[in-house]
């Protein structure tokens, strides 16, 4: 029985629809070839449960808005850290997130207290991992002014769910990966996705992965090795601007394996995952459900 039979009778449908051939190297003057699955489908992905496969992570629309701005937020401070500062002829990062910013409809008075913080605090990246109901984990990935004030706020949030607590350094981290990823949507917004087209141009990239973003389904996610963000936008931005419009760049953490859990727990993990994505200074809140 092949994989595709295997996953198809186990999710009712296959994990892929596609694959490439990449060369690996010479012997004997003879060029070698694998084949390479290309992942499509993210059910493939989304553990055994029926129930886990059609449940994903979402926020309101106004928490994913300020979800994002906060995103950027962090961007700009890390970015007016860069050689050249807040000048976008001199220090191209920062000319890049304004353009992110733009894009995302963040207000100038945003932007430009954003900036006056960047130069005039010290900020710290920071990483704090957190183990959640059954065996769940999470990684908040943020920059703040104040390392102990942050992780007091992040406490307050804990202490109001039942079975969080701070992981041992490491924990978990050491269930993701880091990858490249690539945050897309319509030049018209719309959720209807060409996902044949999507998956021919994340092969053009060299992308390994093309979904449907889980928090907001109006956004596609090319997700490839860590060094892949800043070719695969391009590829899209040179070749495909009439069809996508980039929305966010950059490496995040990839869980290796996720983990089922309850009803219950997963609306517990949810809650405190877009709770703690609105606290200034957040970029990203990774888990593995």
């Amino acid at each position: 029985m092949t994989l595709n039979q295997i996953v198809r009778l186990l999710y009712g449908r296959s994990p892929c629809s596609m694959y490439r051939s990449t060369i690996l190297f010479k012997t004997g003057g003879h060029q070698q070839q694998q084949q390479r699955f290309f992942h499509l489908t993210p059910t493939f992905w989304a553990g055994h449960s029926k129930w886990q496969n059609i449940k994903h992570i979402k926020a309101s629309k106004d928490q994913q808005k300020s979800q994002l701005f906060n995103r950027l937020i962090v961007k700009i401070r890390t970015a007016v850290q860069k050689q050249g500062g807040a000048d976008q002829n001199l220090n191209r990062e920062f000319g890049d997130v304004i353009q992110e910013c733009r894009k995302a409809n963040m207000p100038n008075s945003t932007i430009d207290k954003a900036v006056k913080r960047a130069l005039e605090k010290k900020s710290f990246l920071l990483k704090l991992e957190i183990i959640g109901p059954e065996n769940s984990l999470l990684v908040i990935d943020a920059e703040v002014d104040n390392r102990n004030h942050f992780r007091n706020e992040v406490r307050k949030i804990l202490k109001k769910k039942i079975g969080f607590g701070f992981a041992d350094e490491g924990r978990a981290l050491s269930s993701f990966e880091e990858k490249g990823v690539v945050r897309v949507k319509n030049v018209n917004a719309d959720t209807n996705f060409d996902m044949e087209k999507a998956e021919e141009i994340a092969i053009e990239a060299d992308a390994e992965e093309v979904r449907i973003n889980d928090e907001d389904d109006t956004l596609l996610m090319f997700i490839g090795d860590q060094y892949s963000h800043t070719r695969v936008k391009l590829h899209i931005e040179k070749n495909y601007a009439n069809q996508f419009v980039v929305i966010e760049n950059g490496v995040e953490l990839i869980p290796y394996v996720r983990t089922e859990i309850s009803e219950q727990s997963f609306q517990q993990v949810v809650d405190a995952i877009n709770e703690i994505g609105e606290l200034e200074g957040v970029n990203r809140v990774y888990n593995n459900i």
